[in-house]
């Protein structure tokens, strides 16, 4: 497991434990004088190995530096390295009833948080994801909201890009069985293109933990599609796109295809292992850390100058996703789980590492997503599609 930077001067960091175990705290909380009430409690739940809980603690030092959160400073609760569902209920129940948790942060995979999200809404605490997109994700109840888009809007981007801009009327489509992330905006991707007019010439699924891809390289090589979208995590990504480019992959015309991922693919792994055959490849994902916006701007320098390394769109949604609890908190002058909810609902023309526009009444984000490529070995900004 690679080491993710994480801030822990205003953080308590829930070890990992077995799934069978509730999670322990591996260092006390900091000092607070004893003048001052007692901290204000954030969960962080990350799944997997993701650098996420970074941006997160940018937002928390930001509030307290203002004087914390209606007269109490903010802690930021953090568990890694959460592997399944089971495992993020246990450090969700811990998070609520050992540390009093006011709101629950995360956690950034959607399989993950549709069940977090039903322990957020039985204990009637205030939840936000990161950067879980599936729609399903916000269906526990009322007090569950989004900070990332939604599948439905990042497969019509893809879609439509795959259509409009590459000019691509055939489609193979690759996804990971039974993960709901994964078939998800597979789906949705497929249903657009269709309504567009064109032809998904391969549309099938792998296996968990699967490492032969020779099967279905072989069939979507016979199908000769213009473009592969496979909205998979990084290992299966490479595994895939090298097996496929070795056969070769290419379409109708004989050139090469075009694969096209997903914001999963936005993570440094894909290009610190310098795989070849992603070069030339197209992404969406929640943010360019070589956005001019201004809010944009400040987190990605704050980011660089504390962490030393370049944000991915996961950490932007991850500050985005705290700033929203606290502001809307702030604006209800309250920790009431209702008086929070109505603010969140209330937001508008929110700007901060993203913008979103508003809220609709399933809880789900009105938002920009960006496409980024692949050039040269480096991820570069392509375009911004608004909803």
């Amino acid at each position: 497991m690679r080491t993710t930077p994480i801030a822990c001067a205003a953080a308590i960091l829930l070890a990992a434990c077995d799934d069978r175990a509730a999670p322990t705290p591996a260092t006390a909380p900091a000092p607070v004088a004893a003048a001052d009430p007692m901290p204000a409690n954030v969960g962080f739940l990350v799944s997997g190995d993701r650098t996420y809980a970074n941006g997160g603690m940018i937002a928390v030092d930001e509030a307290n530096a203002r004087g914390g959160l209606l007269g109490r400073s903010v802690e930021l609760i953090v568990r890694m390295g959460l592997e399944d569902a089971a495992a993020a209920v246990a450090a969700a129940e811990t998070m609520i009833l050992d540390f009093d948790a006011v709101a629950l942060i995360g956690p950034n995979r959607s399989a993950h948080a549709i069940e977090v999200g039903a322990v957020a809404e039985r204990h009637g605490v205030p939840m936000i994801t990161t950067a879980a997109t599936n729609p399903g994700v916000t269906g526990a109840g009322e007090l569950v909201f989004m900070a990332a888009f939604t599948d439905r809007f990042q497969g019509r981007v893809m879609a439509d890009f795959a259509f409009d801009s590459l000019g691509a009327t055939s489609a193979a489509v690759l996804t990971e069985r039974g993960e709901v992330y994964s078939e998800g905006i597979g789906e949705f991707f497929v249903d657009r293109f269709r309504s567009l007019g064109g032809v998904i010439a391969f549309d099938e699924s792998y296996e968990r933990g699967q490492t032969d891809f020779t099967l279905e390289s072989r069939s979507m090589a016979a199908a000769a599609p213009a473009v592969v979208f496979i909205p998979s995590w990084e290992d299966e990504v490479a595994l895939l796109t090298e097996q496929a480019r070795a056969l070769p992959l290419l379409d109708a015309d004989g050139e090469p295809t075009v694969f096209l991922g997903a914001d999963a693919w936005d993570n440094p792994t894909i290009l610190e292992e310098g795989i070849p055959a992603v070069e030339g490849s197209f992404f969406s994902t929640h943010f360019s850390p070589d956005s001019d916006d201004p809010t944009a701007r400040a987190f990605v320098e704050t980011y660089r100058a504390r962490y030393g390394i370049t944000p991915v769109g996961g950490d932007a949604v991850s500050y985005d996703a705290v700033r929203l609890f606290l502001e809307a908190a702030t604006r209800a002058g309250s920790l009431d789980a209702e008086a929070v909810r109505r603010e969140i609902l209330a937001t508008e023309n929110y700007a901060g590492a993203t913008h979103i526009s508003h809220y609709d009444d399933l809880r789900h984000p009105t938002k920009s997503a960006v496409i980024l490529t692949i050039v040269d070995g480096m991820k570069s900004f392509h375009q911004q599609v608004d909803p």
